[in-house]
Formats: C-alpha cells, structure tokens, sequence
C-alpha cells in the first residue's frame, strides 16, 4: 500500500522507514510489550509487529501472551486481505496519468483490522 500510495521511489523509502522503526521499538522486538507505558502498549498495537510478536509468543513459543493472539491473527491476515484489496484499487500502472482512483489517504484503512484489536 504504500508503494501505490506514494508519488515516487524516494517517498517509499520515507514512508517505510517511518513506518519500520516505530515497529521494531514498539512493536515487542526491541523493547518487551509489557515494559511499555500504558498509552503507548494501547498505541503500538496498531503495528502490526505487536500483533506477530504476541501471536508468536503466544501460540509459537506457548509463553503468555499480553493479549489474545488469535485475534492477532486474525487480524494480520484481515490487513493483509484489505491492503490487497487497496493496493488493487490505488494502483495506477501509468506514471503519467495523473487521475488518481482514490486518495491516498485510504491507504490507511489498513489499520482497520488492527484499530479493532483495541475494542477486543
């Protein structure tokens, strides 16, 4: 999604790195979910490294998880049925068009999935 949201190359750098580091830190790999503050564990869940690192822990390694992990699951495969789909729909194969299909701001709707691990 991001590289079909993205105007060129360089932006999709951008946009991964600001997007891989707060997961590494945040997202169970760097810094242990439980060691983190109250606000911020709420926060990272919308990452979907959270979600892999307690659904890992929980169901790989058959430590306890800090929340469910098949609703991890669950919802990692959800993000990835709906940032298909977006990256389906965004997708322009002419550089030069300059109509886009949608905004790139939909692009964002693949933090659905995870925005409702927050409610469960």
């Amino acid at each position: 999604v991001i590289g079909v949201v993205s105007s060129n190359s360089r932006v999709v750098i951008l946009w991964s790195q600001l997007v891989f580091i707060p997961s590494m830190l945040l997202g169970g790999i760097m810094i242990p979910y439980g060691e983190l503050t109250p606000g911020v564990a709420k926060a990272s869940q919308l990452l979907p490294a959270t979600q892999a690192m307690n659904a890992f822990r929980g169901l790989a390694m058959g430590e306890s998880a800090d929340f469910d992990p098949w609703v991890s699951i669950i919802s990692l495969l959800a993000c990835g049925v709906v940032g298909f789909g977006l990256a389906l729909f965004l997708f322009r194969w002419d550089s030069h068009n300059t109509v886009r299909r949608g905004h790139p701001a939909l692009g964002f709707l693949v933090l659905a999935p995870l925005a409702f691990t927050l409610l469960v």
